[in-house]
């Protein structure tokens, strides 16, 4: 047993303040042992644990020397500033959901009796729920993001008058070393509730309630809880439609914000495998939008259609996408992943149809074959033709005089129809000199 008298085996799972103030908490230690060489490399990556020096307690002395050299932000919290945090950030608000590093010490002992960089990592709290000591919370709302600073804290706002002995002792007040991340609002969920019913068709009622379930719908979508954000952003849209309007500012309001919800609902259906509701939600889009959807929700939109098999449509929103954002690499991506998954499926399509008509795969019957490559080819060029159409009608359309597109997404040949098809419009399509990768389509000036 002595060899663990000062072994440090860390805990697999965090232990709260909450579950040492109520019932304490019991753990195993791992006795399993076996002896290592002195050139036993096992342990020579260490670049998880902690730098010892960052470990240790900043003050030795009293307490109470420290707390002349502090600021009292209540009589129960003395703060000390070590870096400032980003002055154009608020102080952490409540409802938000802030990470921190940490380190606890008791006065006059070097080593933290908790420390988040003992588990090598960050501590994630939301403020207002009550998951941190009481003292911890109220010194961390004082803090900005990038924020460093050093705290005593009362036994008041800790562990109380009776401790928890002999790990501490009653009335023990508590150094703490704090640095705030960062911090994003959570919202709330239930915020709809709240409202009376008298007051539900009140837009200047409803609308910043609306806000706060979008902002709990994000944060759910951070977490990957996707049918919690889903249901948060269907209630703010059903309560928004609800509302009646009272003047032109009001009816913009809601617009934008009906628009943002409905972009991060398609989000969610597609993350849950329901690519109906998807399309559902984008005849909404359509609408706010006088039919001239947002690139967002038509990248999604095709998505969806992909997921239902809709190849081909799915492609021609999605070049409708492109031509509003050539350089976003997701869609240029998702482009090329679709068109390897219509070539996969015309191959297979073919070869069924080959042993449905002759019992046997096309390259057995070169005569069918060639005939059904000629028939898909033709078919190919033809849809391809009417994509460049629309995309040649929709610029036209525009205020624009040129638009860049990505060159990865077509090949040579169909390089080449292009800028056959756009001479017939009174258009020219040039390789950018910037970019390579870029080809720029522009309208020749009238004379």
């Amino acid at each position: 047993m002595e060899s663990y008298a000062n072994a440090r085996q860390l805990l697999k799972e965090p232990v709260s303040f909450a579950q040492l103030v109520d019932k304490g908490v019991e753990f195993e230690m791992d006795m399993s042992h076996r002896d290592y060489d002195d050139d036993d490399d096992e342990f020579e990556d260490c670049e998880d644990l902690p730098d010892p020096d960052a470990l240790v307690s900043p003050w030795l002395r009293p307490f109470d020397e420290l707390r002349a050299l502090m600021q009292p932000i209540s009589e129960d919290i003395y703060k000390r500033i070590i870096r400032q945090g980003h002055a154009e950030r608020d102080p952490v608000p409540d409802k938000a959901r802030v990470s921190i590093r940490y380190s606890g010490y008791w006065e006059g002992v070097g080593a933290p009796f908790d420390s988040s960089l003992l588990r090598g990592t960050k501590f994630e709290f939301e403020t207002g729920t009550k998951m941190v000591l009481e003292g911890l919370e109220a010194a961390v709302r004082t803090m900005r993001p990038y924020e460093q600073a050093e705290f005593i804290i009362s036994y008041k706002l800790l562990f109380r008058e009776l401790g928890c002995p002999p790990r501490i002792k009653p009335k023990a007040d508590g150094l703490f070393k704090v640095e705030v991340i960062d911090y994003t609002m959570i919202g709330d969920g239930q915020a709809i509730d709240g409202i009376p019913k008298e007051d539900r068709d009140k837009f200047y009622v409803v609308y910043p309630k609306a806000q706060d379930l979008h902002l709990y719908g994000k944060d759910c979508v951070k977490r990957s809880r996707f049918r919690c954000a889903a249901t948060s952003f269907e209630r703010a849209i059903e309560s928004l439609n609800y509302c009646r309007l009272a003047n032109e500012e009001e009816e913009r309001q809601q617009t934008a914000l009906l628009l943002t919800l409905s972009q991060n609902l398609m989000v969610c259906y597609n993350k849950l495998s329901l690519p109906r509701r998807v399309c559902i939600v984008m005849k909404d889009v359509r609408r706010l939008t006088a039919n001239d959807p947002p690139c967002k929700a038509l990248f999604h939109e095709a998505r969806a259609l992909t997921s239902l098999g809709e190849y081909q449509r799915a492609r021609k929103i999605l070049m409708l996408a492109h031509s509003k954002q050539p350089a976003n690499k997701e869609i240029n991506d998702e482009i090329e992943c679709l068109d390897k998954r219509i070539n996969k499926y015309e191959e297979a399509s073919r070869d069924l149809w080959s042993k449905a008509l002759w019992g046997t795969k096309a390259k057995e019957s070169p005569l069918i074959a060639e005939t059904n490559e000629d028939s898909l080819k033709e078919a190919k060029d033809k849809k391809f033709k009417e994509e460049i159409e629309d995309l040649i009608e929709q610029f036209k359309k525009c205020g624009r005089t040129s638009m860049s597109l990505s060159r990865r997404v077509y090949s040579n040949a169909e390089v080449e129809v292009f800028s056959d098809m756009v001479k017939d419009h009174n258009m020219k399509l040039m390789y950018s000199h910037i970019n390579p990768d870029l080809l720029t389509l522009s309208k020749k000036e009238e004379k």
